[in-house]
């Protein structure tokens, strides 16, 4: 009964971050399973990987209604996104573990150091023309796809950065275009991670049942907030994660 409780604010958890944050909330899963339900390392990876289809469709309406997705963009992301997803998951079959834990937790360190950065010591940066290059999406993609496949999560830490930065989105639009980038992504690497085995079908479950509402609430709170708070937030939280799970790997 515990282990479905700590499931369930997990669940909660990545739920409201999912949505709030413009992530499929499977990276931040994985150093939570692993360190409160001591999970294996692959099922602790893989395992909530599912449950951010339906987070990211339930945080993606909010922001399709204040139309904050931008489409064309998102478009070209996924034609490379999608091929490379499936590379990067088959790559988990001949890579150690613990190599996958490390490069998550690095991983998370470089993105929350980025948006800290971002979010506390530089100013706010005024608006710019959206730049959708053909180039940069693909190249976003192809990041996105390899990234999320190896690392079992809907790819939102390569994107939303790129989004910003290159893209030029403002940081709500980087969110939304994320999620609707996430929910196409989780499937097929939910597929291709089910036939491996590294799903845990109650873990699943669980988590896939509660992300729905708190994802929807988590973006109902991001469209409320400044883009710079969003922005600390974030990196804020991912900074904190990533020490964390990398010193207790």
């Amino acid at each position: 009964m515990n282990d479905i409780i700590i499931t369930a604010l997990i669940g909660a958890f990545i739920g409201t971050s999912s949505g709030m944050l413009g992530l499929g909330g499977a990276l931040a899963a994985t150093p939570l399973l692993k360190i409160f339900l001591g999970l294996p390392p692959l099922l602790a990876l893989a395992s909530p990987l599912p449950s951010t289809l339906p987070s990211a469709i339930s945080g993606a309406i909010v922001y399709r209604r204040l139309k904050l997705i931008d489409y064309k963009l998102a478009m070209w992301v996924l034609v490379s996104a999608l091929p490379m997803n499936i590379l990067g998951t088959r790559a988990t079959k001949i890579i150690p573990p613990i190599t996958l834990m490390y490069l998550t937790g690095g991983f998370i360190l470089l993105v929350g150091i980025t948006f800290f950065v971002r979010g506390w010591l530089l100013k706010e940066a005024p608006d710019e023309e959206v730049k959708r290059s053909v180039g940069w999406s693909l190249v976003t993609g192809v990041l996105t796809g390899l990234v999320s496949g190896i690392l079992a999560i809907g790819g939102g830490m390569i994107m939303i950065p790129l989004f910003i930065k290159i893209n030029k989105l403002k940081v709500k639009s980087a969110f939304a275009t994320s999620l609707f980038c996430i929910a196409v992504l989780a499937i097929p690497g939910s597929i291709y991670h089910y036939i491996l085995g590294h799903i845990d079908n109650k873990t699943m479950i669980i988590l896939m049942i509660m992300v729905v509402p708190f994802s929807y609430l988590g973006a109902k709170l991001a469209v409320r907030l400044r883009g710079k708070t969003l922005e600390q937030i974030f990196g804020t939280f991912m900074l904190i994660l990533a020490i964390y799970f990398i010193l207790t790997q």
